[in-house]
């Protein structure tokens, strides 16, 4: 007895039992789809945010701003505080009479933007996470500091350097 055979160029699938088979281009195809909505599904992408359950916006991104954006004056900075920059997503401080830090606006808790820098403590509202004027945390739920950017401050403005 002669068992028929089939080549693997054979363009008519072979039929399993149980139902139609899927051909090569059509697994292949499925698995492109698959990976495309799955890359959809998990976001990202510039520009991209979402919201807590706050209702605070959060970014999925890196801080914006590029190296030569002007932030603003060197005297929006108060000496003991610090400014929220929130189109650069940036936070300068000035600890001390002079001396500037940058740092980003995004907690690393969960993404949301810092809203205020008061008595000398930078803070998120999505879950009070409090960070030090160097960006150190203060207190949690964020457990890394604040991440740094580096500021240029000459002729009395603040630029991202």
């Amino acid at each position: 007895m002669t068992l028929p055979t089939t080549s693997s160029t054979d363009p008519e699938p072979a039929q399993r039992a149980g139902g139609p088979a899927l051909g090569r281009r059509a697994m292949i195809a499925g698995a492109g789809v698959a990976a495309i909505g799955a890359v959809a599904a998990c976001g990202g992408g510039s520009g991209s945010t979402t919201t807590d359950n706050g209702g605070q916006a959060q970014s999925g991104d890196a801080p914006q701003g590029s190296p030569g954006t002007v932030l603003g004056p060197e005297s929006a900075v108060p000496v003991g505080g610090g400014a929220i920059f929130a189109d650069a997503q940036v936070v300068v401080t000035q600890p001390q009479q002079g001396t500037f830090t940058g740092l980003s606006a995004i907690c690393p808790h969960q993404g949301c933007t810092v809203s205020q820098v008061t008595d000398g403590q930078i803070v998120c509202p999505c879950h009070n996470s409090r960070f030090s004027l160097d960006g150190a945390v203060l207190d949690g739920p964020a457990q890394r500091p604040l991440d740094p950017r580096q500021v240029t401050v000459a002729d009395g403005s603040i630029t991202l350097s």
